[in-house]
């Protein structure tokens, strides 16, 4: 039982699911998921669906949604169910941009004092190697691109390295944020950012193994696009903690989202702060 949503190059269903049975991949980030909790219980609402793919239950997107909805103590959850094997849903990157007072021969000795090797590189190369896994991570800043290879195979040795990474800038007093790969260059060429840890992309069968095995990733790991996302179902937070039937609510779910409108708006708009990649369509 569900609600469908026939876009053009997926179908999604929306409806409640056990929060128990539904699998993260990644971490959460403690800071965030407090602010979120605040928000959540003072709006009185799960407002917008966790995308979960329908064979596995695996979460794709909103790990922090489902850790903020289990402290506040619900059952169920408003989830978003795609066949991840569609071609139109994407695994991405987050780059770690670096802001603040720093130069390049300063941030050159930051990342080799850690003991990763740096080789100069063009970005197309740095980009060859990163989705090959024949580097760890690359940098790249207004004087160019240089590949970091480190210790340790794999795609978490990879990312064990970014934390070390992060957390090296961070102590020297630098900003250090999360932004789509293609952000993260524009910000180093505009100047916004004096450099961007380009980062390796996990693949689609590396992220189910994870959550089944319950070995999530570092936050912050991996970045899913989906050709379409949906928005502000606004679940009231009574239907998720009650002692409703899952059969029920979603009979409930189904009729409140069946009297509403949807408008849908186009790829790179910016909803509620953030832009989005994939086609919105947002629930009036």
């Amino acid at each position: 039982m569900w609600f469908a949503l026939a876009t053009p190059k997926l179908e999604l269903r929306l409806r409640l699911e056990e929060l128990g049975e539904v699998k993260v991949h990644e971490e959460i980030i403690p800071e965030l998921l407090g602010a979120l909790v605040r928000e959540v219980r003072s709006d009185g609402m799960a407002r917008h669906p966790v995308i979960v793919d329908s064979n596995t239950l695996v979460v794709l997107d909103g790990m922090h949604r489902v850790a903020a909805l289990e402290k506040l103590g619900c059952r169920y959850l408003p989830a978003c169910l795609v066949d991840y094997r569609n071609p139109h849903i994407y695994v991405r990157c987050w780059y770690r941009t670096v802001r603040g007072k720093v130069t390049f021969p300063e941030l050159f000795d930051a990342v080799k004092s850690l003991g990763l090797e740096v080789e100069q590189s063009s970005l197309e190369g740095a980009l060859e190697a990163l989705d090959g896994r024949e580097a760890t991570a690359a940098m790249l800043t207004g004087e160019g691109c240089h590949m970091l290879r480190g210790a340790g195979e794999g795609i978490r040795a990879s990312y064990a390295w970014v934390g070390r990474i992060e957390r090296a800038l961070g102590e020297k007093g630098l900003k250090v944020g999360y932004e789509a790969e293609r952000d993260a260059r524009r910000m180093v060429s505009s100047g916004d950012a004096a450099a961007a840890i380009m980062t390796p992309r996990v693949r689609k069968e590396e992220v189910v193994e994870a959550a089944l095995e319950g070995n999530p990733f570092a936050h912050k790991t991996t970045r899913h696009v989906v050709d379409a996302r949906p928005m502000a179902v606004n679940v009231p937070l009574e239907w998720l903690t009650g002692d409703r039937r899952l059969e029920d609510v979603n009979g409930m779910l189904i009729e409140h989202l069946s009297g509403r409108g949807v408008r849908r708006l186009p790829r790179g708009e910016v909803f509620e702060g953030r832009r989005y990649e994939e086609e919105l369509w947002v629930f009036e």
